[in-house]
């Protein structure tokens, strides 16, 4: 992304620095406060500070965060045909660490939080982008109707809703919701936007309940050919498990019992979810930290008769236009491959265990996993 200081900012900066001056040039710190502040290096991306990425139209967007005390507006796009980042008209609002989601053709955004006078502030508001017309237009808010029944003024004020994540299914946009108190996350379900009546509705019981959460409460969904999956997260080493969201029965129900992830609570955010191609991938950091694309492969012989209408078991097992070879596991990832040693179908628990493959991987040093996007290019 470009290198990017804005105006106020700089000029805040070098006011500062013609103070330090006047004191006269025998004051080294001076010299030293310079070269720190307007190096090009991290100070100079601190306006994408809490920042959200998502995308639409084979875009990809980077919006909002933290400029120093003031949350930001701004909207960056990136087109992959030109090879070119440009700034876009900004957003309504200014908030960092908001959710966003696709849905017919346009980029939603809701939450987040700004700054206040006595700290960081949720924000219930919501927007939309329109990359045909390039407008943002506001949504009705979100009404966290569960943070409106508190049963005492004093958990009304130290609980503030938040959201924690985002997804489109089904035609409507899925939020899932919390209450915190920092470092404290309470799940309080979810509301569900529709478009075609722009207007809130609440989350059913088990799927804003059920929804698994990682870390700092945030709730990661991906749709893959039209069923919702979510991963379960463990704090025990190499476990987790893959869910379903059932719509009929309003309930999540497992469909991989076991996920190659080395450690869930190693990182801030040690994996991401994405539907590529027809697949369901999950995106991990190793302890190398080397970064791996795990993409689920379930043969016929996994779908005993609990699972056998399950849309994963269809899904999954579709041809696919990636690689038919597959990677061996990184260390940090591996687990032993079972084999039918009698020609007989393997069980479930050891199909399983082969039910994954690393399609990609590459050592990306210290960087944390903040979102994985797919362009249709």
């Amino acid at each position: 992304m470009p290198n990017i200081v804005y105006k106020e900012e700089s000029k805040r900066v070098f006011s500062a620095l013609r103070a330090w001056n006047v004191l006269g040039s025998t004051i080294k710190i001076a010299d030293y406060i310079r070269s720190w502040l307007v190096r090009k290096d991290e100070l100079d991306r601190l306006p994408f500070c809490g920042c959200t990425v998502g995308a639409v139209d084979a875009c990809l967007y980077v919006l909002g965060g933290f400029s120093r005390a003031s949350a930001m507006r701004c909207v960056w796009k990136y087109d992959p045909c030109l090879n070119m980042w440009q700034e876009v008209m900004p957003m309504t609002t200014g908030r960092a660490y908001c959710k966003t989601g696709m849905l017919n053709g346009k980029l939603y955004v809701v939450g987040g939080v700004s700054r206040g006078r006595g700290g960081l502030v949720p924000l219930q508001s919501a927007e939309v982008y329109d990359p045909r017309t390039g407008l943002w237009t506001d949504v009705p808010s979100m009404p966290f109707s569960k943070a409106q029944v508190l049963p005492t003024a004093f958990l009304a004020e130290m609980l503030k809703p938040i959201a924690t994540g985002m997804t489109s299914y089904r035609g409507r946009l899925y939020v899932p919701q919390s209450l915190y108190s920092w470092p404290f996350f309470v799940d309080v379900g979810g509301e569900i936007y529709d478009p075609e009546t722009n207007t809130w509705a609440e989350m059913p019981a088990g799927m804003g309940e059920g929804w698994p959460a990682r870390q700092a409460g945030t709730k990661l969904g991906v749709v893959v050919n039209g069923e919702l999956y979510a991963l379960d997260p463990s704090s025990t080493l190499d476990s987790g498990k893959i869910k379903i969201y059932d719509h009929q029965a309003d309930a999540w129900k497992v469909v991989v019992e076991k996920v190659p992830i080395r450690d869930f609570t190693d990182a801030e955010s040690p994996y991401l979810l994405a539907g590529f191609l027809g697949k369901l991938h999950v995106i991990t950091k190793g302890a190398n930290n080397d970064i791996a694309i795990l993409q689920a492969e379930l043969p016929n012989h996994m779908c005993p008769q609990s699972m056998s209408s399950s849309p994963l078991a269809s899904s999954l097992n579709e041809n696919s236009s990636l690689p038919s070879s597959s990677s061996p596991l990184p260390s940090s990832l591996s687990l032993p491959l079972a084999s039918s040693s009698n020609g007989k179908a393997m069980s479930l628990a050891e199909a399983e265990i082969d039910a994954w493959k690393v399609i990609a991987s590459k050592n990306f040093e210290a960087a944390e996993l903040v979102s994985c996007q797919v362009l249709n290019i």
